[in-house]
Formats: structure tokens, sequence, C-alpha cells
């Protein structure tokens, strides 16, 4: 099971790595505030869990296969706006992943596996789109958080049945920044990270729904009237993040860290863990892979969201 990390390889070992067997792996996520109890790098260190953690579960599982891990890009669109945070344009995303997919793809590689913690949809969107192009080129880009979030935010039975997880502690829509969820995988992957002020953080206030909020959360419910569960989900998901990021009195995450659970944790990491190792597979078999990531209805205001 040979491992190896690329920033140390020279250009003649790179070269004499097998093309077909090579799985590369690395984490993205912004920078971001996550309340008085978590830190700012938190979506990062979820990332690099699971990164590592998919890594270990496809080389025990395919023997045969080199992993080669690339630095961890602290990259991230439509961060929350409180202090502490950097956020980059939709567009600087899209383009980083798409130049870095394509240095691997010119070089013979085919495989990238991308763990990502942050639910902004302008950067889940941006991910995606350069997953498809480059997908289109033969080259796989793999994302299991934007496969992961649409299980999350709508409560899908398979989540709920794999985790044994109750409906308001799987990171749903009023739970999806610093609350119950990623406090719980805050708990069980980097508990030494967490501030004990998760147990006195309170609930978070839900934000108001203005006008423009409420259009498009209509248009979602039009959409769910019509039988479209997919683009109903997103509208909905616009709305609310829409509303939550545009309130000048928000607090810096959402849902309760007080019901935190690193049990409830363990249960995510391993759904996730899974997602990705099924995601890859797939990839490495040569079957397509399409994952429809939150917002995928309004992909086209990508770059105008953020």
């Amino acid at each position: 099971m040979p491992e190896s990390n690329y920033i140390e390889l020279t250009m003649t070992e790179i070269a004499d790595l097998p093309r077909d067997k090579t799985v590369f792996f690395s984490a993205i996520s912004p920078i971001e505030a996550h309340g008085p109890h978590l830190p700012v790098g938190t979506d990062l260190f979820i990332a690099e869990t699971l990164r590592d953690r998919v890594k270990a579960e496809l080389l025990q599982r395919r023997p045969h296969l080199h992993a080669v891990t690339l630095p961890t890009m602290p990259l991230g669109s439509m961060a929350i706006p409180p202090a502490g945070s950097f956020a980059l344009r939709a567009s600087a995303i899209e383009s980083s992943l798409l130049d870095w997919g394509n240095s691997l793809r010119k070089l013979g590689f085919k495989f990238w596996l991308l763990a990502d913690n942050h639910g902004g949809p302008s950067h889940q969107l941006a991910i995606a789109v350069a997953a498809h192009k480059l997908q289109r080129k033969g080259f796989f880009l793999i994302a299991p958080f934007n496969y992961v979030f649409r299980h999350m935010l709508g409560k899908t039975p398979e989540l709920l049945h794999a985790t044994g997880l109750a409906p308001d502690r799987c990171g749903g829509m009023d739970d999806s920044h610093a609350g119950t969820n990623e406090t719980s995988l805050m708990r069980a992957a980097h508990a030494d990270k967490v501030r004990d002020t998760w147990q006195t953080t309170p609930r978070a206030k839900e934000p108001p729904f203005k006008m423009p909020h409420k259009l498009i959360h209509k248009i979602g419910d039009l959409c769910g009237a019509l039988g479209l569960k997919d683009e109903a989900l997103d509208f909905h998901f616009f709305a609310h993040g829409l509303a939550w990021i545009q309130d000048p009195d928000m607090d810096a995450w959402s849902g309760d860290p007080s019901l935190s659970d690193p049990a409830a944790g363990e249960a995510m990491l391993k759904f996730r863990t899974d997602a990705g190792l099924m995601l890859m597979e797939k990839a490495i078999d040569g079957d397509p892979v399409k994952i429809k990531p939150m917002g995928w209805a309004i992909r086209a205001l990508r770059n105008v969201m953020g």
C-alpha cells in the first residue's frame, strides 16, 4: 500500500508513478468563523480527516493502488462575513481546480479525491462545474461533499438509516454551520480543538425572511408542487442561506452546539467516508460519476453569488 506526499517527490519519482493506479488526495475549505466554540479552521480540519479516512479505506480495499497526498487548499467562496473569515470568488475556486486537475491530467493521471466541508452554494457549484469539465476530458475529480450535503439538507432516509441519527442531528438547513452536527464532527475528530464554550453556546436565532428571500422560497414551493424535489430543495436552501448571510445581526453559527455528541459525529464521519469510497471506486472502475450538488438548479448564478 504505497503512499507519497506530492511536494516531497522529485520529478523523476513523479514520472515513475503508475498512471492508472495512482489516486491523488487533498482537502479544500475556507478559513471561516465558526462561532465562539470552534476554530476558524474547522472546515479544513474535518475535510482533512475525511481525506485521510477515505485514503486509508481505499488502500485497504485496493492495496495495489498508490496514494499521493496533495497540499491542502485553504480556499472557499461564500464564507460567512464575520471577522476572521477569508472568502474567494467562486470563479477563483473553479479556475484553481481546473488548473490543478489539468496539470495532473497532462501528466497522464486520472483520479483525484477532493475532501470538503463547506456548504456555500457558489463554492459547491464551482467545484461541481470544474469536476464536470475535467470528467469530459477523462479525468475524475471526485468531491464527495457535493453528494453528501444534499443528503444532509434533504434529511434523506438513506442518511438517517445509515447513521441512526434523528433528522435534527444530521446537519439540516437549520443546523448547517457550527451547530449540533458540525460540533459533533469536531468533538469526534478533533476534541482538543473544541472550546468548552460549546456547552453554553445557545441555539442560534433564525434569520428574518425579507421579500427577496420569501420570493426565492416561494419558487422552491412551486418546484415542490410540480414534483421537482431537488430543485425545491435548492431554492429553499438558497433562500435560507441568503437570509442568514444578509442578516446584519447574524450569529456566526446555526443550530445548537450544546446538543452535540461525539458518537453522532462519528456516525456522520463514517457515512461520509463510505460515500467518498463509493464514489472513488466508481471512478476507478470506469463508471461515470454524476453528482448533483446543492444549488445545481441555479448554477448559472454561481459567479454572481460569491
